[in-house]
């Protein structure tokens, strides 16, 4: 019924995608584990430490990409576009707090789901950054942040976005709010 050489070929061909997924698996989750690392550094103001993690999630970044372009099968799987997104928050939070200005990320693909996203979260960060420069008395600072983050959302909501962009925009509205009661709470205390 079936070529013989045809089913080996097959099985052959599935078993090679299936040890690329495994690969892209585990670097994935190296590459999310890194960026999260790297966020909660630039949290706790240790530059060192989180361009540390950064550069070597970017590296394993790199190797992922290679094998998703052996196999583009596996280019969208769960994991890889989450590793992608998280990295690319990361890298917006570190030009964030070197410039104040974000730009593109490096070594991600130009999907524009995973900029967004990265985008959006990237918000949430900016109210835990917030919060720190509030207990600094920095009010200036958190008011630019305020004012940026308004930025990032007026953007987003440019856009018809549904499913789970939907929500990180939700999100990122949320965040905003957040951000305004602090300049408020700033305010009535000056």
């Amino acid at each position: 019924m079936l070529a013989l050489n045809q089913t080996k070929s097959l099985i052959q061909r599935l078993k090679k995608i299936e040890h690329a997924r495994r690969s892209l698996q585990v670097l994935s989750g190296d590459i999310l584990s890194g960026s999260k690392r790297a966020i909660f550094a630039f949290h706790r103001d240790d530059q060192t430490v989180a361009m540390q993690e950064l550069q070597t999630a970017q590296k394993k970044l790199r190797l992922a990409t290679r094998l998703t372009v052996q196999e583009s099968r596996i280019r969208y799987d769960g994991p890889w576009r989450a590793a992608q997104e998280e990295f690319a928050e990361a890298h917006l939070l570190s030009q964030y707090l070197r410039s104040g200005k974000i730009g593109p990320v490096p070594d991600v693909s130009d999907d524009p789901d995973i900029f967004i996203g990265a985008l959006s979260d990237l918000t949430g960060e900016l109210v835990r950054h917030a919060v720190r420069l509030v207990t600094q008395h920095k009010k200036k600072s958190v008011t630019q942040i305020f004012q940026d983050v308004d930025t990032v959302v007026g953007f987003l909501l440019q856009m018809d976005l549904t499913g789970n962009l939907r929500t990180k925009v939700d999100q990122a509205k949320q965040n905003l709010r957040k951000l305004e009661e602090m300049c408020y709470e700033l305010a009535l205390r000056s």
